[in-house]
């Protein structure tokens, strides 16, 4: 409050608590991941490259939110967090489920359950991402992205040689600086 120069009656005025704040913020920080997200399928495009895209755009959002990311997780209990994450990636695990259909569709991907396969993938790639991002060195994110991605597109019945040079080709954002 003091940074922003308000004073903390006006901030109670909008917001009922310090958790009301946070729920807020963690919405609009959702609204980034959705929009990385595709949010149709282009059916002249190969969903597998869709999805190395989509890896590359989803990094770009956790380093961009990266300071946002560590107050959630340390500012809130370890329930709350895992809740709010929870929601979250049951959004995007739709969306993921979409392009997942679509590969399937096109013949590229193979997987017997769309849905929860995008709920693996998007967890995997909140967790992983986050913790290269925090506790690892710098540039380590980028090698974490394009293995998670291989493994993701192995798993999805893509060819290793495919996945390989999808991977390598991986257009991945600036790492932020480390975080203190």
């Amino acid at each position: 409050m003091r940074a922003a120069g308000v004073a903390q009656g006006t901030f109670y005025l909008y917001f009922p608590s310090k958790q009301a704040l946070l729920a807020e913020l963690r919405r609009g920080v959702f609204k980034s991941y959705a929009a990385a997200l595709p949010d149709r399928v282009d059916p002249d495009r190969p969903a597998d490259a869709l999805l190395a895209d989509t890896v590359a755009r989803i990094l770009g959002v956790l380093s961009d939110n990266l300071p946002l990311e560590r107050v959630f997780r340390e500012a809130e209990s370890a329930e709350a967090t895992q809740r709010a994450a929870l929601q979250g990636r049951a959004r995007l695990a739709g969306i993921a489920d979409a392009l997942l259909r679509a590969g399937i569709d096109q013949g590229v991907f193979s997987t017997d359950d769309p849905a929860l396969a995008g709920r693996f993938i998007v967890t995997l790639f909140d967790n992983v991402l986050y913790e290269a991002l925090v506790y690892e060195p710098s540039g380590r994110a980028a090698q974490v992205a394009a293995a998670g991605l291989r493994f993701v597109l192995a798993a999805l019945g893509v060819p290793a040689d495919r996945a390989r040079a999808l991977s390598a080709t991986l257009a991945l954002p600036p790492e932020p600086a480390p975080c203190p």
